[in-house]
């Protein structure tokens, strides 16, 4: 069955982006949605949208009447060219229940959310008479798909630097020393394991004696080897380029762990 209607939350096409697109066969709407609270007012003559807040600062915004109508001017160039006639209504919407709509001096309606239902009827009874056939319709719908290029988000994030080696219980790095020691005097060697599985989780699930040095802040390259070798961890390669497989576990693994420590 053909779609009667289509809507869009956010309809973007390349360099052009509408809030909110409603397509019927009788009329289009745009709306461009505003979540401000406070006492809002418009000045035409400066293309000047104004919040004032309840601590009575006074700020100004991008004003959504000029974005709405340059949303309207796009649009009307796209049904042009598909060679439709269809009025297109535009309006501004405000989400925000609290927010004081004061005086617009504008013919853009604005509204809050709430009253978005009654101004859709009221133009559904506007244009009930006047209805595009079904084929310029579906060419409409068509192309406004077609054209339809939704952004892929893609956040920006920071990763810290990672932290290395053998973290004892006070937050410090261990050092290793026959056993990882720490400059407060604690001494562990499940530090060891904790060490390997965020390891295994942030970096890799196989670690060289190199990496596991590196890693580690060990210097020798027999005392990594001695305790790679006491770890019994599944590997890889010749001696020269082996590389350890982590276990998925290795953290929890305690009768592992007690083997480790009854050698070690």
């Amino acid at each position: 069955m053909p779609m009667k209607f289509l809507l869009f939350h956010n309809y973007e096409i390349p360099h052009y982006q509408i809030d909110t697109l409603f397509v019927c066969p009788h009329f289009v709407l745009i709306l461009e949605i505003k979540n401000v609270a406070g006492y809002i007012w418009y000045e035409p003559e400066k293309h000047q949208f104004l919040r004032k807040r309840k601590s009575g600062e006074i700020e100004s915004f991008q004003s959504p009447f000029d974005q709405v109508k340059r949303n309207v001017e796009k649009m009307e160039r796209i049904i042009k060219y598909l060679g439709i006639n269809i009025p297109i209504h535009k309006a501004v919407v405000i989400v925000e229940p609290t927010t004081v709509i004061g005086n617009m001096h504008g013919e853009i309606s604005i509204f809050h959310a709430i009253g978005l239902r009654t101004e859709v009827k009221r133009l559904l009874l506007k244009y009930s008479k006047q209805n595009l056939g079904i084929v310029q319709f579906e060419t409409l719908k068509e192309n406004l798909l077609k054209l339809y290029q939704p952004s892929k988000y893609k956040p920006k994030f920071e990763i810290p630097p990672i932290r290395k080696g053998a973290l004892c219980n006070c937050g410090k790095v261990m050092a290793y020393k026959r056993g990882f020691i720490c400059t407060c005097g604690n001494k562990s060697k499940e530090a060891l394991y904790q060490g390997l599985h965020e390891y295994r989780v942030l970096i890799s699930e196989r670690i060289t004696n190199r990496e596991f040095r590196d890693f580690f802040f060990i210097e020798s390259h027999d005392a990594a080897n001695k305790i790679l070798k006491r770890l019994d961890f599944q590997y890889t390669g010749s001696t020269r380029n082996r590389a350890y497989l982590i276990p998925k576990d290795v953290w929890r693994d305690l009768a592992g762990l007690y083997k480790f420590l009854a050698e070690f």
